[in-house]
């Protein structure tokens, strides 16, 4: 047979010759040995070592980014993981990846290019820096490995550069905006190269920022409150996270508009006829002036660019308006009007006078202003044949004493202060005898509607006069009535008429005319007044209700206008008033109000009741009155309010009927029920209904309740209390007890009743408890909530409660019973005061093959909070802490004396000294029939104490040398025997120390003694908890000993248990020193056996 092996594995094992080796490496060294075997045995051959042809590589790892930059990209990769032969060369291929398109992994492999080429192989690891990307796009990375049987492409890397501040910002793009010089338009392309996602836009103006951005959707902004016709410069910038970048700047003048301001135009050099009109320019001109237009009274009179114009052809004494415009491409602005008054000159032509021939001897001269006065006319001068018969203001002369039948010659003269304007002669020929010297009529008013005009004959008639005529006018009427009387009139006769159907209390102007065959001559005008008469039209008087000083609306404020035709003077007003329902009856009418006054206040009216009202318009002549005006006052608190009536009650609420009020004044719109606590009001329930249900009264009260009735916001009334008591209901919110007095066994402790009685308490429970969880210990100890105890019934509000115990957390709680049921208070905690702790039982000692375990959780009284527990035996402390129970390692047979001290930060307590056997559990002195239980309280006899054990055992030691001594030297003076002994081999003491642990106190070596002659030091053990390990070693040890202590004999076991409890340090012997012992014992016995002559 043949065997295969490699690398000392079976490969092959049969009879062919030959074999064919499948899934080896590549590129791997193979060690093979050829084995052939017969019946008799096996030979193999000489190792064979065998390399295996290259391979393509394979599980190339994809390229790390060690770090991504806007332009840069640091890759890392490591050797494939299968090189399967010499790797020759790296090539670093990169394909950029389009946004927006997807494509294979086969298109990118076609289109990736070798960016780095790495000859040198040998390194563990490669790294590469591709820079010139471009910011914020994507590329993919793969590794080519190559050696000589071909190359393999590791898995595609894709990265993510990094965003770059953006790159080619156009200048923004401005325009004007047609029509708004103040606004321009600015708009903006996004960058060639936003190298990131483009976060904001901002634009700047003469190289300042707004302080606003622009989304990235956003490419247009119209910027406002421009000054027309100035240069700006806007430049924009394109913000990413990386950085921003800002275009250059791009100027634009505003367009022209209208000048802002036009000052208005200077005048100077002002004459009669002409003035100089000048202006300054615009401060604000919003462009170029190309035209200024000066306006004199809305008329055009110069356009050009010059700033100043000479006015001429103007009117003397003429004010003139001037309003300068100012005009640019942008359009034209106004000054404000200013105005301009011509110097005065000579008046000029003077219109002839009128002459009106008024009888033979008086001519009635009037004439007219100039036609063009250049100035004001401070007066006229009038000639009669170039003679001055008259100087003054006046339009109008009477020329009178002239001759009848004479032409008489006026001119007129018009004067200002720059000079004078004369007419053109007038000429008039007198009458020939026209009546003269006629004298103005006497008048007496006959009554308000006639006139008595009275007049006498010309004081030169000049002929018989054959017709007079009466002229009446109104003064304030252009038209003027004439009555003609013949000779045959009775007036004429008379001289006297009667002018009726006239105005009362009017004035009229009369004059009288006398007229012959020749002419006719008028007297001047008489004016009289007619009489008074009663007045008419008198309108009806306006009624506005207002509110009193308490805010009832029962006062009319009335006010009237005087009558349409007074018909004199009015003396005074009268204003009556009456009720609605004493429409017929004139007594119930009452003069409330005379004076000249057009208005007065009424308040002396009922609430809520309806009045008329009528005016009175009084003359010396007679009255008037006007309609009736009906008003009607405002609503009143209500009076007459009756008590109310409860139908039902219970203990929290009632139902109550409400009477309505005797004199409601008004319509009742609510009524509220309130109850009256001393100065306080309570509102109980309120609507519209005569019976109301009150809720949320309290048990067992007594109310005073009462009735509010409204008929308006500020109209309300009370009416009288009425005594409400409630029903009794169970008692309510009762307060928890409260301590008093607090001690470590009792406390006194107090209540108030509930504060809700709701009734008539008739007695009082006090309730207690124990309570979790009680005063904190450092070692949590169970706890349970107690049963509730009844410490007290009675219908007092304290008690003293006894019989607790110290240091203990209890709850309290008050019940209090009416005769409808009873309510209960929260729970009160109290904890008792702290006492010293207390000794109460012996505790427990039990004890098996490995451990001694006590436990005193139920012998003391903590009354305090525990400071410490120390467990000691022989006066030793060998345990401190807070656990109540403890497993002490048992190592020997031996009495133990155990005492537990309890310690408080109020004082300590310990427990009497308990003596227990490991071996027995039987006192060795005073036994009693605990038996395992291991309870003695007996006290220690002397020969118990540490101090007697130690000198025993060293008194022992002492004596067992000197007789080994003496032995040893009687028995080397000797000859020796053919057949020496070994020695008895002492047993040495080995020291064991064992790792303290947290949890527990272990065995320690504590020195007492001094040195014997053994050169040993005996030693106390104190004891410590060991581990679990140290314990399994220690109880193993401790049985190994026992059993051979039962193959020595009597007195060496007790030679050498002397020994051994003399020298117990809590130690144990060597595995190898107790066995080379045991066999020097056994070697002693057999001895001691079979050679009887020997002294051992």
């Amino acid at each position: 047979m043949y065997n295969i092996f490699n690398e000392d594995n079976l490969e092959f094992s049969g009879l062919a010759r030959q074999f064919l080796f499948r899934r080896l490496e590549p590129y791997t060294v193979y060690t093979l040995v050829l084995e052939a075997c017969t019946e008799t045995g096996c030979t193999r051959s000489a190792p064979q070592r065998v390399t295996t042809e290259e391979a393509a590589p394979s599980s190339q790892p994809a390229p790390m980014v060690q770090q991504v930059q806007s332009r840069s990209v640091e890759l890392r990769w490591s050797p494939p993981a299968q090189p399967n032969g010499r790797i020759l060369q790296y090539q670093v291929l990169a394909v950029s990846v389009e946004d927006g398109r997807v494509r294979s992994d086969e298109d990118d492999s076609l289109r990736a290019k070798i960016v780095f080429i790495q000859n040198d192989t040998q390194a563990n690891s490669f790294s590469y820096n591709m820079s010139g990307l471009l910011p914020w796009s994507r590329y993919k990375f793969r590794v080519r490995v190559s050696n000589a049987a071909g190359y393999t492409d590791s898995p595609w890397l894709t990265v993510h550069t990094k965003q770059a501040p953006p790159r080619g910002l156009a200048p923004p793009v401005v325009r004007h905006i047609e029509g708004k010089p103040n606004e321009v338009f600015v708009a903006w392309t996004p960058p060639l190269e936003p190298n990131g996602v483009l976060l904001t836009y901002r634009i700047q103006r003469d190289n300042v920022g707004f302080h606003f951005s622009f989304d990235s959707s956003v490419f247009n902004y119209t910027d406002v409150d421009l000054t027309a016709y100035t240069l700006y410069s806007y430049a924009v910038i394109a913000c990413t996270v990386a950085g921003c970048v800002t275009s250059e700047p791009k100027q634009i003048r505003t367009l022209e508009a209208a000048p802002a301001n036009v000052e208005p135009p200077m005048v100077s050099d002002v004459t009669s006829y002409s003035f100089n009109v000048s202006w300054t320019v615009s401060s604000i001109q919003n462009g170029e002036i190309v035209m200024y237009i000066l306006k004199i009274n809305n008329e055009e009179v110069y356009r050009g660019k010059r700033s100043s114009v000479l006015a001429l052809d103007l009117q003397p004494h003429i004010s003139y308006s001037l309003v300068l415009t100012a005009c640019t491409n942008g359009g034209c602005t106004a000054s404000s009007p200013v105005s301009i008054q011509t110097r005065e000159a000579p008046p000029s032509e003077m219109p002839t006078p009128t002459l009106k021939v008024t009888g033979p001897e008086s001519v009635e001269v009037t004439w007219r202003e100039p036609v063009q006065p250049n100035g004001v006319i401070i007066g006229y001068e009038l000639r009669r044949n170039g003679s001055l018969i008259y100087t003054g203001m006046d339009t109008r002369y009477h020329d009178f004493t002239l001759l009848p039948s004479v032409e008489y010659s006026y001119i007129i003269t018009a004067n200002n202060s720059q000079g004078a304007a004369t007419s053109l002669p007038a000429v008039a020929r007198t009458q020939p005898s026209a009546p003269s010297g006629v004298a103005p009529p006497r008048l007496q008013a006959l009554g308000p509607f006639s006139i008595m005009v009275q007049w006498e004959p010309p004081a030169r008639p000049n002929g018989v006069i054959i017709t007079y005529s009466l002229y009446k006018r109104d003064p304030a009427e252009p038209n003027v009535k004439r009555f003609i009387f013949a000779s045959h009139h009775s007036a004429f006769q008379s001289q006297s008429f009667s002018l009726t159907a006239l105005k009362p209390y009017y004035r009229y102007e009369v004059r009288v005319e006398a007229c012959t065959l020749l002419g006719c001559a008028a007297s001047d005008w008489s004016s009289i007044q007619t009489l008074e008469s009663p007045p008419t039209g008198q309108p009806a008087p306006l009624l506005e209700l207002q509110t009193n000083p308490k805010g009832i609306q029962t006062v009319f404020l009335l006010s009237w206008s005087p009558p349409a035709e007074p018909n004199g003077k009015l003396l005074h007003y009268e204003l009556y008033r009456k009720h609605v329902l004493d429409t017929e009856s004139r007594s119930a009418t009452t003069l409330v109000y005379r004076n000249s006054s057009t208005s007065c206040h009424d308040d002396k009216l009922l609430p809520y009741t309806a009045y008329q009202y009528q005016v009175w318009a009084v003359n010396s002549a007679g009255r008037a009155g006007s309609p009736w005006a009906q008003g009607h006052t405002g609503p009143a608190p209500p009076e007459g309010m009756s008590p109310l009536k409860f139908l039902h009650i219970h203990a929290t609420s009632a139902v109550v009927d409400i009477s309505p009020p005797n004199k409601p004044n008004g319509i009742v719109s609510l009524y509220r029920v309130f109850t009256q606590n001393k100065d306080s009001y309570q509102l109980l329930s309120e609507g519209t209904s005569q019976q109301q249900t009150l809720h949320g009264l309290r048990p067992f009260t007594v109310y005073s309740v009462g009735v509010e009735a409204c008929t308006c916001f500020l109209c309300c009334s009370r009416g009288p209390l009425s005594e409400l008591r409630t029903q009794a209901s169970a008692p309510a919110q009762q307060p928890p007890p409260h301590t008093v007095a607090l001690t470590s066994r009792s406390a006194r402790v107090a209540w108030d009743m509930p504060l809700q009685p709701n009734g008539i308490i008739e007695s009082c429970e006090l309730h207690m408890r124990s309570s979790c969880p009680q005063p904190l210990q450092p070692v949590p100890v169970p706890c349970a909530i107690g049963p509730v105890e009844i410490k007290f019934f009675g219908m007092g509000q304290s008690f003293n409660i006894t019989g607790l115990l110290p240091y203990a957390n209890y709850e309290l709680c008050v019940v209090s019973y009416n005769n409808m049921g009873s309510t209960v208070s929260d729970w009160v905690s109290i904890t008792t005061l702290k006492e010293p702790p207390q000794y109460k039982e012996p505790f427990v000692v039990q004890s098996n093959l490995t451990n001694v375990f006590l436990d005193w959780s139920g012998s003391f009284s903590l009354n305090g909070p525990l400071a410490e527990y120390s467990l000691t035996e022989n006066n030793l402390r060998i345990y401190s802490g807070f656990h109540s129970s403890l497993h002490i390692p048992r190592t020997s047979d031996k009495t133990l004396a155990f005492q537990v001290t309890c310690t408080t930060d109020s004082g300590s307590a310990s427990s009497p000294v308990i003596k227990y056997n490991t071996a027995t559990g039987i006192d060795a002195v005073e036994s009693s029939s605990g038996g395992k239980t291991g309870l003695y309280g007996a006290e220690y006899k002397f020969y118990n104490e540490l101090w007697f054990i130690i000198l025993m055992a060293f008194l022992g030691l002492l004596l067992l040398a000197l007789i080994m001594g003496l032995v040893l030297r009687r028995a080397l003076s000797k000859p020796p025997f053919i057949r020496e002994r070994p020695p008895i081999v002492p047993l040495q003491r080995r020291s064991t120390k064992y790792p303290p642990n947290d949890s527990y106190l272990g065995l320690t070596d504590t020195k007492i003694g001094g040195t014997s002659n053994l050169s040993y030091q005996a030693s106390m053990s104190v004891l410590r908890v060991p581990s679990q390990s140290q314990l399994s070693h220690a109880y193993s040890q401790n049985s190994l000993h026992r059993s051979v202590s039962q193959l020595i004999d009597t007195q060496d076991k007790k030679s050498w248990d002397a020994d051994l409890h003399g020298t117990d340090s809590g130690m144990y012997v060597g595995d190898e020193e107790f066995g080379e012992t045991i066999k020097s014992y056994s070697s002693v016995k057999k001895e001691q056996t079979m050679f009887t002559d020997t002294h051992l």
